[in-house]
């Protein structure tokens, strides 16, 4: 599973099984690995090659391989290689109810607790659980006959352990600030194809230009222009990989209205260009 479907915003499994796993490996050219977005699933990330420099709701952390984390349901993140260097990670995704359904009490007590921040799983994941993903990661390859109820039963797991080395916090999840940049990123992403403006970013937000630009930076480390231009790259991406559309149509169907610099910025990001892009990955 490469970086490109990891990164599309798709539903993680089915309807029946909603996990998703991806098990990803990363040439030293690509030196980030997934950008700033959020889901509703948990998400356990383990490092298996390398060294990850991962942004997780403003804070910064370094994940050696063989290291793992816990991010929560509407948790901002993005990764990239920290050294510039070979990397590679298991990406577990699954839905809060594939661990226990709404009616349950044991939904309220302990998975409605970790949404909502009021319960903190503590970081890094130690040892016995980084085992319990390899071996979820094995059964999800295999796709032996009942993979599906290993894998429940390991996720059921892992959370049992998160929750009884978990801590009471008093710190709610979302802030204003997080809040700010969710609906910056929602709006870019419905929006990326038009031609919208930093201006039209910060009205959709209810904050000043100058705001938008400070909390994203703090962030994602980059401006919303600059995410615009990434994501609008990433989408051409994928439309070059399935589609045949002529890379000018492509060019202005991701938002870009000069083919000139659509080139530049998609060797800027993705150090090829969009016909090289085309060739290696048809």
């Amino acid at each position: 599973m490469g970086r490109d479907s990891f990164e599309e915003h798709a539903i993680h499994g089915t309807v029946d099984f909603p996990v998703g796993i991806y098990d990803t490996h990363f040439e030293p050219a690509h030196r980030i690995l997934f950008s700033l977005h959020y889901h509703r699933e948990f998400e356990l990330l383990l490092v298996t090659r390398g060294k990850v420099r991962l942004q997780l709701e403003g804070d910064t952390f370094y994940l050696n391989q063989g290291e793992g984390i816990f991010i929560n349901s509407g948790a901002l993140h993005s990764a990239e290689s920290s050294e510039h260097q070979e990397c590679g990670f298991i990406a577990i995704v699954f839905s809060p109810e594939f661990i226990a359904a709404k009616h349950e009490n044991s939904y309220e007590t302990y998975i409605r607790s970790v949404m909502d921040n009021e319960l903190v799983i503590p970081r890094p994941l130690t040892d016995d659980i980084i085992a319990i993903m390899r071996e979820t990661n094995g059964w999800f390859q295999s796709r032996s006959f009942g993979y599906e109820l290993f894998i429940k039963s390991n996720l059921l797991h892992i959370m049992a352990l998160c929750m009884a080395k978990a801590r009471q916090s008093r710190r709610r999840k979302n802030d204003n600030k997080m809040d700010v940049v969710k609906n910056a990123i929602d709006y870019i992403h419905n929006n990326y194809q038009n031609a919208i403006t930093l201006q039209d970013m910060a009205d959709h937000t209810h904050v000043s230009r100058e705001h938008l630009c400070r909390v994203f930076k703090e962030v994602a480390e980059s401006s919303p222009v600059v995410y615009l231009n990434r994501y609008r790259v990433l989408q051409s991406a994928y439309l070059l990989r399935d589609t045949c559309k002529s890379i000018s149509e492509i060019s202005s169907q991701c938002g870009f209205n000069n083919s000139s610099y659509f080139n530049k910025l998609f060797l800027r990001f993705l150090k090829c260009t969009p016909g090289e892009y085309r060739r290696k990955h048809r």
